[in-house]
């Protein structure tokens, strides 16, 4: 047997010493599932310092609502529900004002049960196959504006400044891919998991 794996606690075991007011049990949480979370967070609003900051956000309500994790449930589906949720609140603070993530609040939601994370990865593949796919379509200039303002978090400034055109240019070609983005994940609706 490896004593090396033994040592190392479980997310219950964690979330049990947490609840027993164990600070250090919780900063193996974050360091364990940071990552992660960020990762969603990231995915949803499309820039860098946003998703930081839902990411400190989700690991607060996390411990805000620790009470109510049921140990016999894996703890990252609810970790990804709590980043949803905070990244859906977060977006529709925000309404009415022109980002480079607002395009994310079009995306039909895909329904997570705690113990269905396959069917939820599905769902997630399946719209990043149809972006993908508007993408590649799309003019090679268009494509790699939307990408470095939704996908790297990029200022249309920045990105104008980047590919040598008018703010105004970068502006129509992410609008027009958005565009399209929205009508192919409408068709998607009911498919989606």
């Amino acid at each position: 047997m490896n004593h090396d794996a033994a040592a190392i606690p479980s997310n219950a075991r964690l979330v049990d010493r947490f609840r027993n007011r164990d600070a250090s049990a919780f900063d193996e949480l974050f360091r364990r599932h940071r990552d992660r979370v960020y990762r969603i967070c990231l995915r949803a609003l499309g820039h860098h310092q946003d998703a930081e900051d839902l990411t400190q956000e989700t690991f607060g309500r996390f411990a805000r609502s620790i009470h109510r994790w049921d140990s016999a449930r894996p703890l990252e589906p609810w970790l990804a529900k709590i980043a949803t949720n905070a990244c859906r609140t977060f977006l529709s603070r925000r309404r009415g004002e022109v980002t480079g993530a607002d395009w994310t609040e079009v995306v039909p939601a895909v329904s997570v049960d705690a113990g269905d994370e396959a069917g939820h990865l599905a769902g997630e593949m399946m719209l990043i196959g149809e972006l993908r796919d508007v993408l590649g379509r799309l003019p090679p200039d268009a494509a790699h504006a939307f990408e470095l303002i939704h996908q790297h978090g990029y200022s249309y400034q920045a990105v104008a400044t980047q590919l040598g055109c008018p703010v105004g240019t970068v502006k129509t070609w992410v609008h027009r891919a958005r565009l399209q983005l929205i009508d192919r994940l409408r068709d998607c609706e009911d498919v989606l998991p």
